[in-house]
């Protein structure tokens, strides 16, 4: 009997730790009390500062910790909507209703000004030093970088080859082998440090994941030692490759040939490479992506550089809890490519946020048998009040579609001038047909952002350490105890099929 009452004892005990560990984490999806749609990129937090947003189908998952007590309460907030509050002891729903907020007559005459929407533009451009957080911030960030590429055509035909290895069946067994699609997911989380330049950035990565199908990568990476392999078999020593389509001639540089740096590393240095090499292309997409928001101290984002040529229209106003907000949209006068809605804190005269697209192709080029089409961009940055009272930023997303394509003859060659005898020394000739599709998208996450001084900046040394760990699917624990924007519905499905 004592062994039956222990037993129990025990399980009562499992399941109470079951419910502590449950009770880690909130999370449900934000909608329209009125038109039940999802309401993304509402802001949630808890009554200890910390917060997150809804991902752009409205969902949010919040972490919270062991000081977490029953006074404790969670808001959720978004423009247009009344902001509701739930005690965190009592938090059970999986959905959350907002209700629209009511605007009386009386406020929007008073906060108003009777300015027009060109006014407002013209506001919201001045003084920007002293409504923003420009100097040298400590930011806690989470990005996520999402691709995928998808081949419409891909053929090869050799006209002539004198390395017999690259025939005609080479190239139609190599084609064979690459993937006609491919999809990939890379999320980080860690530290920022720097201001808004591309020279003053610094990034220090805490955790990494990656869903990919690394099958797809070692099929790239065999064709690539496969290429290597025979290349280095057929050429000479000091030789150079040229490039010839129809009259067009030039020289390929900073081509190696018969040396390769990785056959001469140890496995730790490789490791270290690969680490440094992941670190530097996230430190460069975020740099490129947050450097073009302000420019000595100018809001320096397309829609406000060339104001001129957009025409603005002022269409609502509301409340962001009890900050005014002015909704501006906006579609091209001139020569410019894209239509949205601006959201301007109506009393300090300041962006809070800014979402638009691309109404035409940003970019078609046609030119001696090559295309390229970036044909869909949509924009969105978010910005949020500091302690200070000035503005930083919270939320930026970038998504880019583009279609890129070759369809004409050209040929290499080997050439050597030190080799006796004959200048040319290898020849291929052949016809490339491919078109292929690309997606890519940007969402990175600014939870704190804490001043610091240029002494700490310089003090700081970038010692990449981390790797992403690779998963075939997605595993909603892997995140556990840190804070991120929630996954959308895409990301959730993928696996990798066996």
């Amino acid at each position: 009997m004592q062994k039956s009452a222990n037993l129990f004892l025990n399980f009562f005990i499992l399941l109470a730790g079951i419910t502590v560990l449950r009770s880690q984490e909130i999370s449900a999806t934000i909608k329209d009390s009125l038109t039940k749609e999802v309401i993304p990129f509402a802001n949630i937090y808890l009554s200890s500062g910390k917060g997150i947003l809804s991902n752009e189908e409205g969902v949010f998952r919040i972490q919270l910790n062991d000081q977490i007590s029953s006074k404790d309460s969670l808001s959720i907030s978004c423009m247009g909507y009344k902001t509701v509050v739930y005690p965190v002891s009592k938090f059970k729903d999986s959905i959350i209703f907002l209700p629209s907020k009511t605007i009386a007559l009386g406020s929007i005459i008073l906060s108003n000004k009777n300015l027009s929407a060109e006014d407002i533009i013209k506001e919201v451009k001045n003084n920007i030093a002293e409504k923003y957080e420009l100097d040298l911030t400590h930011k806690k960030i989470f990005f996520r970088e999402s691709g995928s590429q998808e081949f419409k055509k891909l053929r090869v035909k050799v006209k002539k080859s004198s390395i017999k290895e690259f025939n005609q069946a080479f190239w139609d067994s190599t084609l064979l082998k690459i993937p006609r699609k491919n999809e990939w997911h890379t999320e980080v989380s860690g530290s920022l440090y720097g201001d808004f330049s591309k020279d003053n950035q610094k990034l220090e990565i805490d955790r990494a994941l990656e869903l990919e199908d690394k099958k797809t990568t070692a099929i790239f990476n065999n064709i690539e030692t496969a290429f290597d392999t025979i290349l280095k078999q057929n050429i000479k020593k000091d030789s150079y490759f040229k490039l010839r389509m129809g009259l067009i001639s030039t020289k390929l540089e900073d081509v190696e040939l018969n040396s390769s740096e990785k056959d001469t590393l140890t496995p730790n240095e490789k490791l270290v490479k690969e680490k440094e090499s992941f670190s530097k292309r996230r430190k460069r997409i975020i740099t490129n992506i947050i450097s073009v928001l302000f420019e000595k101290e100018m809001l320096s984002i397309s829609v406000l550089k060339k104001s001129n040529r957009y025409d603005f229209e002022r269409v609502d106003f509301t409340y962001l809890n009890n900050i005014p907000v002015y909704i501006l949209k906006f579609k091209p006068s001139g020569n410019v490519d894209y239509a949205g809605k601006l959201y301007i804190d109506a009393d300090k005269m300041t962006l809070l946020r800014a979402e638009y697209k691309n109404i035409k192709d940003i970019r078609d080029i046609s030119l001696l048998g090559f295309s390229f089409k970036h044909y869909f961009k949509e924009i969105a940055i978010q910005f949020k009040k500091t302690a200070s009272g000035k503005y930083a930023l919270q939320y930026l997303e970038a998504i880019d579609q583009f279609e890129t394509g070759v369809n004409r003859a050209f040929s290499i060659l080997e050439k050597n001038k030190v080799v006796k005898g004959r200048n040319k020394q290898n020849e291929l000739k052949m016809e490339l047909n491919f078109r292929t599709n690309q997606f890519q998208k940007y969402q990175m996450v600014v939870f704190e952002s804490e001043r610091i001084t240029q002494e700490i900046f310089d003090a700081f040394k970038e010692k990449p350490s981390i790797l992403p760990v690779n998963l075939i699917q997605y595993d909603p624990t892997f995140w556990e105890g840190y804070t991120i924007i929630e996954p959308n519905q895409v990301i959730k499905k993928f696996k990798v099929d066996d």
